[in-house]
């Protein structure tokens, strides 16, 4: 499957004009970092249980070069933990560390950007050689997600869902940088729908009125 086949409505339906200076490799960078880090946020449980579940990520996002390795469950979880750590650094406007975080990533993980063009797509830069480790490649590539971020001025962007139940990471590409939950539809709803019982149960006694 082309890189990034699965996710062209994804980022057709979420783009406006505060995406215009990330192209279609940055935003699956940052959509793929996002999902890594999430299968140690869920509240299902870990999500890299197994090395397939690593494989799994890796070939959504079309990874070219050698397949994963046993070595790769453990390496890929630890640069899982070390992903998140430059997303806490972000939310806490840590500029600085989240710098040092992610260029030691891109160090220790080898990262040598080149060119290449496979699966039906024309050239486009990959981060690491296509024989380096799966879990290497992955964190590299996922590192430079975060990087395009902080380049770009954007590292607010990333950040934790506001419900009270999810731990989830998103990237806000709202004009307004206003999104608050990693989906509305799911988080945001429930959160409105509790806020709306609880009114409902306890209702704001107006002035001169008495409450019985």
């Amino acid at each position: 499957m082309p890189y990034g086949t699965d996710m062209s409505s994804t980022l057709r339906a979420g783009h406006d004009r505060s995406q215009n200076h990330f192209d279609a490799d940055q935003l699956e960078a940052m959509t793929g970092c996002v999902e890594l880090i999430n299968t140690g946020r869920s509240s299902a449980g870990d999500g890299l249980r197994r090395l397939a579940d690593v494989q799994e990520i890796a070939d959504r996002y079309a990874f070219a070069g050698v397949r994963g390795k046993s070595a790769d469950l453990a390496a890929a979880r630890e640069y899982r933990a070390r992903l998140d750590a430059v997303v806490r650094s972000c939310e806490a406007s840590d500029e600085a560390a989240a710098i040092d975080q992610i260029n030691t990533l891109l160090s220790q993980t080898g990262a040598s950007p080149q060119i290449a063009a496979h699966d039906g797509r024309g050239p486009h830069l990959h981060v690491s050689r296509p024989d380096a480790p799966l879990a290497d490649r992955m964190a590299a590539h996922f590192a430079m997600g975060l990087a395009w971020l902080v380049v770009a001025g954007e590292s607010g962007r990333i950040r934790t869902c506001e419900s009270p139940t999810c731990r989830e990471v998103f990237v806000d590409f709202s004009r307004n940088r206003s999104r608050r939950y990693c989906d509305s539809r799911t988080c945001g709803n429930r959160l409105h729908v509790a806020a709306y019982r609880a009114r409902k149960q306890n209702p704001v006694a107006l002035p001169g009125e008495r409450q019985g």
